[in-house]
């Protein structure tokens, strides 16, 4: 009997964090958050899979820099189109998901200059 106990304990404990799991990963969202809050600090990007955490947004900082999550999945932008003026050699710039340029560092990801979407 106390085996039987045993296992179905386990196995409630297993289902129970694997039912957590898919409601975690549906806080995320990356058009709403590029960031976390985790112990009173701030972290950009998504966070580690099952820590509890806060997802929100942050205005991005100029001297901060940008992850390499948002590197790779930020669109460059055509500075002629836009009619802004020529990056510096070694910068270029990216757009966010609410629509803000951001002259990045390519090596570093230092984050230059912030453009506002109007």
């Amino acid at each position: 009997m106390k085996r039987l106990s045993t296992a179905a304990l386990a196995a409630l404990m297993i289902a129970g964090s694997l039912s957590a799991a898919p409601a975690y990963a549906q806080r995320w969202d990356g058009n709403r958050n590029n960031g976390y809050t985790e112990n009173g600090r701030w972290h950009y990007g998504p966070p580690p899979a099952g820590r509890h955490v806060t997802p929100a947004w942050r205005a991005w900082r100029r001297g901060e820099r940008l992850p390499s999550y948002y590197r790779s999945r930020y669109a460059a932008v055509d500075y002629r189109s836009r009619h802004l003026r020529a990056p510096p050699r070694g910068y270029h710039y990216v757009r966010d998901e609410r629509g803000d340029i951001l002259l990045v560092a390519v090596a570093t990801g230092i984050i230059a200059s912030i453009i506002a979407n109007s």
